[in-house]
């Protein structure tokens, strides 16, 4: 209960300082707007010349275009504004401001502020969904439903642990800037996991799990979820998040701060 008042905190502060430069609002409102457009009209040229892809009609195909723009929105709200300059923090001991204080350090490292713009990405991203649902034209079940939120979730607790492990890699490679190789490896989820050749597939599902950002959530929605799937993505993320606080341990033991 401490981390979620302390975080409702951390939200309020961050909206307050973003609606202080409405014009900033507006453009970046605009661009998330113009790029989730330019992601369904993509789609939708790709279904002007084939009816399936990978497997997935357009409805289904809209549906997990849907939930990795959820996802995505997540993304950029709450992760990325804090380990996009925790490579800076590292190198020039800024660190340190964060482990003196009385709350878990690997918390304020990954989630001390954030961007509530990205939660427009959310909001459209479920208005995609609804609109791939009626293009299906039917209505998923309490049980696809309840599916599909079980594996968002999981998808989300995937992206927090894949981002921050990649940015912990700072403790070894100051240098190393993994941003790009990040975004480059995300593109991957707008698309069903099923398009892709083996092994790909199998690296994408099992090694760097992106099916578990859309596909897997979209293919709970739509055609219901698999029991194995969940156990197995419950399995991943958890596995995931064990990782990341085993990984910041060991990191931390590396650190230099800025007064040592």
């Amino acid at each position: 209960m401490r981390l979620l008042r302390l975080f409702a905190a951390i939200f309020s502060i961050s909206l307050r300082r973003g609606l202080a430069h409405r014009a900033n609002l507006l453009f970046e409102a605009l661009v998330s707007v113009t790029a989730v457009a330019a992601g369904l009209g993509a789609l939708g040229i790709v279904y002007t010349r084939t009816d399936t892809l990978g497997g997935w009609g357009l409805g289904e195909a809209v549906v997990l275009l849907g939930t990795y723009e959820i996802v995505s929105g997540v993304l950029w709200a709450f992760i990325e504004p804090n380990v996009a300059w925790f490579r800076d923090h590292v190198n020039d001991g800024r660190l340190d401001d964060t482990l003196l204080k009385p709350v878990s350090s690997i918390f304020l490292a990954t989630l001390g502020t954030c961007a509530p713009l990205g939660l427009l990405q959310v909001t459209m991203g479920m208005a995609i969904v609804s609109i791939g649902l009626c293009e299906l034209g039917s209505v998923p079940t309490p049980w696809g439903i309840l599916g599909w939120l079980l594996t968002l979730a999981m998808g989300i607790a995937i992206t927090w642990a894949s981002r921050v492990l990649l940015a912990s890699l700072a403790f070894w490679a100051p240098s190393f800037q993994p941003e790009v190789l990040y975004k480059a490896l995300w593109q991957f989820g707008r698309y069903p996991v099923s398009v892709y050749r083996q092994p790909i597939r199998f690296t994408l599902t099992y090694v760097l799990p992106m099916a578990f950002i859309a596909t897997v959530p979209a293919q709970a929605l739509t055609r219901g979820p698999s029991p194995l799937l969940l156990i197995v993505g419950l399995a991943v993320g958890l596995g995931a998040i064990l990782v990341v606080q085993l990984v910041w341990n060991v990191g931390l033991r590396r650190y230099t701060s800025a007064t040592s």
